[in-house]
């Protein structure tokens, strides 16, 4: 190959790698080893490669949760982007390393070593995150859990090192038929232990969103209207606690105070986040209708599903609306609208609105939403 054309053929790579660099910024890359005691053991239920899937999968399942936060992207080790792969071919991987570090680009990277030690199945979990820097902990296996079990379960504990919250949000929707929050509220706490002093935090006050959710859970009105209070003033323009407690208001019958409360939100809140805009107008009907309003709710309910037309709770409240107003025949139909809108994702999990009916009928007690998000199917 001639000096120039092998100089040519440098600088494109050079140029995917720069490419990947920023195309890969963002991802944590996994590595899943077993140890010879684990492969001697009867514990070795499935090859590394499948152990490293189960890891992934994991991770990702949690990085799913639909949350006003986003996640790292994960990727395994084998994944490379093109770049890399050119410069692989041709042995010089550690080459495309080091200039990759030049560029600024470190990947996040967690390691799960797994082995067998006195007997007992442990997992030793070792990375590093640009946001939280160098990590470790060893895992041991409970009596009756599976090796797969194991390493989801070691999974699980490294994706609450990269993305807390995410993974407290994700407990918060498993735990939502038991209501075991105790380890979500564990995470609440030493997450929030760890946040500076200071009156205004984002952070603070998604934790104290998640904790007034679980203040509903226990059906404790005062305690969540308090808990979203605290989050609206840890960040005014955080809006899922502004539509909690909103829709606190409407449960406790302060009608008057969640509509100015959506009244303010919808004149400030960015148009192009449909699905909390819809639920805002939603919340805001639902109090008319507790006001007997039923005409003003209705055309607030049109306006909710015109912004978010994939919510089934905007359909079902408009089949209520519509039922109060004499038109059964538009209940049934709106009703049947929500039902088929169940197979779409309907809120963020921020929101009450995604666990519990809106209780606009004086002294409605608080109950399970049947319109929760679909659960991704995970196959394993």
């Amino acid at each position: 190959m001639e000096l120039t054309t092998l100089a040519i053929a440098f600088l494109i790579a050079l140029g995917l790698l720069a490419a990947d660099t920023i195309v890969h910024s963002d991802t944590v890359v996994l590595e899943v080893v077993a140890s010879q005691s684990l492969a001697r053991s009867d514990r070795m239920s499935l090859d590394p490669q499948s152990l490293e899937l189960e890891f992934q999968d994991q991770l990702r399942h949690i990085a799913s949760t639909v949350s006003l936060v986003q996640v790292p992207f994960i990727r395994t080790n084998q994944q490379e982007g093109v770049g890399q792969a050119v410069f692989s071919a041709i042995n010089l991987r550690h080459a495309a390393n080091a200039l990759q570090a030049e560029l600024g680009y470190e990947p996040d990277r967690i390691r799960l070593a797994l082995y067998v030690e006195h007997g007992q199945l442990r997992g030793l979990i070792s990375g590093a995150d640009r946001r939280v820097g160098l990590f470790r902990t060893v895992l041991t296996a409970e009596k009756d859990e599976t090796l797969v079990e194991f390493v989801r379960r070691c999974a699980q504990w490294s994706a609450a090192r990269l993305a807390p919250y995410t993974t407290a949000l994700y407990l918060l929707q498993a735990h939502a038929e038991d209501k075991d929050f105790s380890e979500v509220t564990a995470m609440i706490e030493a997450a929030k232990a760890k946040i500076p002093p200071t009156p205004a935090n984002l952070d603070r006050s998604l934790f104290d969103n998640l904790a007034g959710l679980i203040a509903l859970f226990h059906n404790d009105l005062p305690g969540a209207l308090n808990t979203f209070e605290a989050a609206i003033a840890a960040d005014p323009a955080n809006v899922p606690p502004v539509l909690n407690a909103a829709f606190v208001d409407v449960a406790v019958g302060d009608y008057a105070r969640a509509i100015e409360r959506m009244r303010q939100l919808v004149a400030w809140a960015d148009p192009q986040q449909k699905t909390l805009l819809g639920t805002a107008y939603v919340i805001w009907a639902a109090a008319a209708m507790g006001r007997q309003e039923f005409t003003k709710a209705d055309g607030l309910l049109a306006k909710a599903i015109a912004v978010s037309p994939d919510s089934p709770v905007a359909y079902e409240l408009s089949a209520d609306c519509r039922q109060a107003l004499g038109d059964n025949a538009a209940a049934i139909r709106l009703h049947q609208d929500a039902l088929a809108n169940t197979v779409r994702p309907t809120n963020f999990g921020e929101v009450a609105a995604l666990y519990f009916r809106l209780a606009w009928r004086p002294g409605q007690p608080l109950i399970r939403s049947r319109y929760v998000n679909p659960t991704p199917v995970q196959l394993h």
